[in-house]
């Protein structure tokens, strides 16, 4: 007999949610999910109950279900049987599979485009870490994770084959759940996410494609002695796919 996880009200109400607009219904309930997600007001791991949910945002069970089937094809949210609905909240393991992937597009990227890197992107790149500089966590959380997005979707728009950015935008939803994960874990501050991006932007700016490969491998992975294979192994594997990509366009 299959056991239903029983849905145990909170001490008190907790008003998480804004109210949806009335014009596209479904879309205004995973906007509104999708705000509180990133906003912290709903954490990772936390489970989703659709009574409570249903009832805050006065919309019935099959609206709120394709709301979250919505935010769960873009990685926000997950389904686990007889369980419910959570908060993405990633394993280890599964922040190593998508950093790696993260790395080795946009690594891709920074190196067969790496002359689409002019002046004009630095001045965009700089003014989003500006802005970023400007954030107080953890109330711009949301604005932190849009101005993270943003100045990685610069540079994989480096790379010329629009299959490899949409594969590259299909992961914002679960890089965002990443991002969540990592300022809870590490309690990150903004000083610190400011020069972590500095540092990769100086590594694109010197216009040496290794340097920058490398400063791409290393934002997303690391470098710590245990990851050296992982990331000689990326990097080489980059390296190929630049060159057989330089080779198409010369021949």
């Amino acid at each position: 007999m299959a056991v239903v996880a029983r849905e145990t009200e909170p001490a008190e109400p907790i008003a998480k949610l804004r109210q949806p607009s009335r014009l596209r219904l479904v879309d205004g309930v995973a906007h509104s999910l999708e705000d509180a997600i990133l906003a912290g007001r709903m954490r990772p791991g936390e489970r989703l109950i659709e009574t409570r949910l249903c009832e805050e945002l006065a919309v019935s069970r099959t609206t709120l279900r394709e709301a979250l089937l919505m935010l769960e094809r873009r990685g926000l949210v997950r389904s686990e049987p007889r369980r419910g609905t959570f908060v993405t909240r990633l394993s280890h393991e599964e922040s190593m599979d998508l950093c790696a992937t993260r790395a080795i597009l946009e690594a891709y990227a920074v190196v067969a485009g790496h002359e689409y890197f002019d002046d004009s992107v630095f001045a965009r790149l700089g003014a989003l870490l500006n802005d970023l500089a400007s954030c107080n966590l953890p109330d711009d959380t949301p604005r932190v994770i849009q101005i993270d997005l943003a100045f990685h979707r610069l540079l994989i728009d480096g790379c010329d084959s629009r299959r490899i950015r949409r594969l590259w935008s299909s992961l914002d939803g679960e890089m965002s759940a990443l991002i969540l994960t990592s300022i809870e874990h590490y309690h990150a501050g903004i000083d610190d996410l400011v020069t972590f991006h500095r540092v990769l932007l100086d590594a694109i700016r010197t216009g040496d494609p290794d340097v920058a490969r490398e400063a791409v491998i290393v934002h997303y992975v690391g470098a710590d002695g245990q990851r050296q294979n992982s990331l000689t192994e990326l990097g080489a594997l980059i390296q190929t796919m630049a060159r057989r990509t330089q080779g198409r366009r010369e021949s």
